[in-house]
């Protein structure tokens, strides 16, 4: 299950606002910054520009002429100065894949042109920059509407006024009155759509040019997005960027679910400042959940003032005094909410084809507990550090429940059993399931022991309605492990000492260290397609990718997603034996894949292709991300024993490399060189960084030897609807009246041949068999 990305992130979480227990000074200086910034207007303090060049990074913004403005001040401080006439704007991405996207969205590799106005909002040095290179003087007569619109709909892409919120990382140095490299420039382009340009060090990559500012309705768009010039110069891997102001050191949470579902938990988080001057710092908790009390030190400690608006997710909490490098700051919360609901909820959950089922199968769900929320359920800094974790849990006696960790103790008091989990790593991925379930346990000497958590109750009432199906705790138990075993052989050891595989009342999958959270509808076991176990295997294979190899960033996601539905396909052809259904799965999303390609984002964007190809992000990262490896199995295949050695070789290789790690697409492509034998920067831009999907039209002839003990055939491949300097290996399956070989052509620009010597007359060719490569295959005649 994929997460938003952490870039513009309070576009994702939404807003905020005041709720208890902040009270007094804190609240009315949150306020008052609030309305300042919000209301910024250009002030009568306006300098004559003429030939003025702003850099940030790749962007460079030539003012050649007209007036610029200081903004109103907020808390003192000038934080903008808005430019009206005429300019120029250079902005050259570096990265191939962000000039390909560029070129999708906006019809350009790079973005060049003239400008006619530029607005700065900043928390770093620009406005004492600007003052001192110009002279403002006061101008009762200076303010114009023109530069008030275009401030207006910089702050479109900054403000949220009915939310009262401010994108995150420009506001805390505001609120803690720091100075931080944050940078933004609003661009009115004279032809064209006007964009923002934004250098914020807070994020892992730096620079970003972003499109359709209206943070209230989440339009924004990341267009560009990539590190800056100095660590792409100096291969600096995402890995080893630690941008955020504060590092997690650790969390402790003790939660209580009674017999009603109702919820509460008591968490203190421990975070350690990286720079000096963190007053104020952005949190995370579920919009539902309420917070009663808010503390910070060892025994009863101080107050936290905390600024959030009701039903918000995104909240900030204001230490009693800054914070410096190095200090660490303890933070307890307690709260409580409408977390876990039951029964009606299913309602509107039910496929609508089954309208006429609802009123019989509504009851039914009302054994089941919706957990509404996986990642926000406790307060976070930020969504992307791993950190150690220690749960300690309340619930009644008479109900199952399950968590990611190591179970440490389980106690029964007055039917309330406390169990406590410790995590194994630390991790970034926390959640929990309780409901009435049956617990099933499997002990087998291949894998460690998994637990089953199924509503059996609730499958007895459906079987009545559904009289053919099969037993849900045999065909999912038996699908858990033996994935869970079958991941073991081809990847490599699995992370944890226990796995619980638990039932969910919603359609979709969701995996935990340790923990996978399956659909009550693949328990219900009706698809005879293979789907269901591509679906179970798809959710164990996370524990390799997305948990046991974490992705670096947003961008690498598919290393999670597309790795593991290509993990569920294979699972499924060698448990059901059937290439058929494996390869019809395959053909089913490349014809999906080739109706897309024309408007479809690449897989190197991650999380970015939801934001401007809405509904198509899974098959782009999931489908797409799963043929990458079905193309690299079939180039390892070993085409005379058809063995998959090389390929099993380089999975293993990659896990067990960064087994408890993060990695990157470029980490994994370095692994696929050392396997393949060659550079392969090639097939990466093709089918990772860029949309392309070729066809090809075969041709071939054979004819007798002029020894006449064998035959040459002439085959001939044209490629359409790709770049000419497109290449791939391309398998050839050449059959006999006795037997058959497969070798491989490489196929490159708009027409390849080659001349094949064999021992006996081809009955017939195929090229592409076995789906090898993501191409439409046509034939004709060799004339």
């Amino acid at each position: 299950m994929s997460r938003p990305s952490r870039s513009r992130l309070a576009f994702v979480v939404g807003s905020l606002a005041v709720a208890s227990p902040a009270r007094g000074h804190a609240q009315t200086q949150y306020d008052s910054v609030f309305e300042q910034f919000k209301g910024l207007t250009a002030t009568t303090s306006r300098a004559t520009v003429k030939d003025l060049v702003v850099r940030r990074d790749v962007m460079e913004l030539r003012l050649d002429s007209g007036f610029a403005y200081l903004l109103t001040p907020v808390d003192g401080r000038t934080v903008g100065i808005a430019f009206i006439g005429g300019g120029s704007l250079s902005f050259n991405p570096p990265l191939p894949v962000e000039q390909y996207n560029l070129h999708r969205v906006l019809g350009d590799s790079t973005v060049n042109g003239p400008i006619s106005a530029a607005v700065f909002l900043f928390a770093d040095s620009t406005g004492d920059e600007l003052q001192h290179r110009l002279t403002f003087t006061s101008s009762p007569t200076a303010r114009s509407g023109d530069v008030n619109d275009a401030v207006g709909d910089a702050l479109d892409y900054m403000v949220d006024g009915r939310a009262r919120a401010v994108e995150p990382d420009l506001f805390a140095p505001i609120l803690n009155k720091t100075t931080t490299a944050f940078f933004s420039a609003y661009v009115k382009r004279a032809h064209g759509e006007s964009v923002m340009i934004q250098y914020d060090p807070e994020q892992a990559e730096e620079v970003a040019l972003y499109r359709r500012g209206h943070m209230l309705d989440q339009r924004t768009e990341t267009v560009c997005q990539f590190q800056r010039a100095e660590d792409l110069t100096n291969n600096v891997s995402i890995t080893n960027e630690q941008p955020e102001a504060l590092a997690v050191a650790g969390y402790d949470i003790d939660a209580t679910i009674d017999g009603s579902y109702k919820f509460s938990a008591r968490t203190t988080m421990r975070l350690v400042s990286r720079r000096d001057g963190q007053q104020w710092a952005p949190l995370l908790l579920y919009s539902e959940l309420r917070v009663d009390s808010a503390f910070t030190g060892v025994g009863p400690g101080e107050p936290l003032t905390i600024y959030r608006r009701d039903h918000q997710t995104l909240m900030w909490v204001r230490f009693p005094k800054p914070l410096m490098r190095g200090d660490t700051a303890t933070v307890r919360v307690a709260y409580h909410g409408n977390l876990i609901t039951f029964g009606s909820a299913m309602d509107a959950f039910l496929p609508p084809w089954w309208d006429q089922r609802r009123r019989e199968l509504t009851p039914i769900m009302d054994t089941w507990a919706f957990i509404k929320e996986t990642e926000t359920w406790f307060p976070r800094y930020g969504i992307l550090q791993s950190f150690p974790i220690s749960l300690t849990f309340h619930t009644p006696a008479d109900l199952k429940f399950a968590s990611i960790g190591r179970l440490v103790s389980a106690d029964t008091v007055n039917k309330v059993m406390t169990t406590h989990w410790v995590s194994e790593l630390p991790t970034d991925q926390v959640s929990f399931n309780i409901g009435k379930f049956e617990e099933f346990d499997i002990r087998d000497p291949r894998i460690p022991p998994v637990t089953v958590h199924i509503n059996t109750e609730a499958h007895r009432a459906i079987a009545q309605l559904l009289p053919h199906m099969r037993q849900p705790e045999e065909q999912v138990g038996a699908d858990v492990a033996n994935s869970l075993a079958f991941f073991t052989k081809v990847f490599g050891p699995p992370l944890f000492h226990q796995y619980y595989a638990t039932e969910i009342p919603y359609f979709h999958g969701q995996a935990f260290p340790g923990m996978i959270h399956l659909s009550w509808w693949t328990f219900m076991g009706l698809s005879r397609a293979g789907a269901e176990e591509i679906f179970r295997a798809h959710e164990m294979a996370h524990q390799w990718w997305g948990i046991g190899v974490e992705p670096a960033s947003y961008r690498d996601a598919w290393l999670s997603e597309g790795f593991a539905e290509f993990g569920g396909l294979w699972y499924m052809q060698m448990i059901r034996h059937d290439n058929d259904k494996y390869l019809k799965r395959l053909k089913q999303s490349r014809e999906e894949i080739r109706r897309q390609r024309d408007k479809a984002a690449p897989i190197g964007l991650g999380w970015r292709a939801a934001e401007s190809w809405k509904g198509n992000y899974a098959l782009t990262t999931y489908q797409k991300g799963a043929w990458v490896l079905q193309m690299l199995r079939n180039m390892l295949l070993d085409t005379r024993t058809m063995g998959e050695e090389r390929f099993e070789a380089m999975m293993h290789d990659f896990y067990a490399t960064y087994r408890g790690k993060r990695a990157t697409t470029l980490d994994f492509q370095r692994v696929v060189e050392r396997h393949v034998g060659q550079p392969m920067d090639w097939f990466f831009n093709e089918w990772v960084y860029s949309t392309d999907v070729p066809t090809y039209t075969f041709a071939w002839k054979a004819n007798q030897d002029s020894t006449g003990h064998g035959y040459t055939a002439h085959v001939r491949v044209r490629q359409t609807d790709v770049p000419s300097k497109f290449g791939m290996y391309v398998p050839l399956l050449i059959k006999f009246d006795q037997g058959e070989a497969l070798i491989r052509m490489l196929v490159v620009g708009p027409s390849s041949e080659a001349v094949v010597h064999l021992p006996a007359e081809p009955k017939q060719m195929e090229l592409n068999p076995l789906e090898s490569v993501l191409a439409e295959v046509k034939t004709e005649g060799w004339d």
